[in-house]
Formats: C-alpha cells, structure tokens, sequence
C-alpha cells in the first residue's frame, strides 16, 4: 500500500506539471489572439491561420488537464450520503466514487482512441496542417488520465478494504 501511495504522490506531482504547461499553453493561445483581435482592429491585417493553431492547440491542452483533475481529486464529488452514514460505508460510496469517475475517463480516452483512427489524413482549413498529431496527443493525454484515475481507485479500494483513511485529495485543488 506505502509503494502505491508513493507513486500516486508522483504520479499527482507530474500531472500537476504537465496541467501547468497546458495553462501556459493556453496562456499564450489567449496572448495571440488578443494579438490577432488588435491587428484586425488598428491595421485589417489578421493573423493568417491563427484559428488552425488554436484549434490544434486548444485540444491538446485541454486534455492536458485530464491527468492531473482525477490524480489530484479535483473532481466534483456529492458527499452527503457518505458523511450521513460515517465510518466504513463512507469509505465504499468513496471507493465506488472513485470506479465511476474511471469507468468515465476510460469511455472518454476509449472514445478518442477510436475516433483518431478515423481522422486519416485530415488537415486544418487555412494551413492544411495534418490534425492527426494533436488528437494522437489527445489520446494519449486521456489514456493518461485514465491511468491516474485507475491508481487513484485501486487505493481507494485497498484503503476500504482494510479499514484505513483513503487517500486524501491534493491539499488545494489549484494547479
């Protein structure tokens, strides 16, 4: 149980990473764009395929996200029923918690695994980019989460089955 904790601990520190390089990422998509928006504005002179690389962009940092959400238990939760009951049927509706939220990101990575085998040799519209990259990325991103989720459940359900506190969430919800 120590060695699963422990990787969970590394697993919620790299997932917090790679969220802060997609919020940086997206911070610098809302930069251009606020950059676009000005010159369209002061000088009729867009930024040309700007919308490709958003688009592009946006998905895959988006998804980024995913891992560190269910690693650092940012999920939304209903926890009244649990809390009414107390002690051990707490820690069950948590652990059932937990296998819904994974069967959730797993039809999600599942969905996005399938559908990129679909995209075949799509482009952007402005740039004629391949799209292929960035929902492979996306894919991969998802099975990531998936993963995540799936170690967050297995602990939870160790920790139910031997009466100890499940793992507690990330200490903030911030990335």
């Amino acid at each position: 149980m120590e060695r699963l904790l422990l990787l969970l601990v590394r697993v919620r520190e790299g997932s917090r990473r790679l969220a802060w390089l997609a919020v940086f990422a997206l911070l610098v998509v809302s930069l251009a764009v606020t950059l676009d928006v000005a010159l369209r504005f002061l000088f009729d002179a867009p930024i040309h395929g700007l919308e490709d690389i958003v688009a592009l962009a946006m998905i895959v940092a988006v998804v980024a996200c995913f891992p560190a959400g269910f690693a650092l238990g940012s999920n939304i939760t209903v926890r009244f029923a649990g809390r009414a009951l107390g002690g051990r049927w707490n820690a069950w509706l948590e652990t059932f918690g937990q296998f819904v939220s994974l069967a959730f990101v797993s039809a999600v990575a599942w969905q996005l695994v399938v559908n990129v085998g679909d995209i075949g040799g799509r482009t952007t519209f402005m740039l004629q980019w391949p799209v292929a990259p960035a929902w492979y990325a996306a894919a991969g991103l998802a099975i990531l989460a998936a993963l995540a989720q799936a170690l967050v459940a297995i602990c939870h359900l160790l920790a139910a089955v031997v009466g100890a506190p499940p793992p507690a969430a990330a200490e903030s919800s911030a990335l």
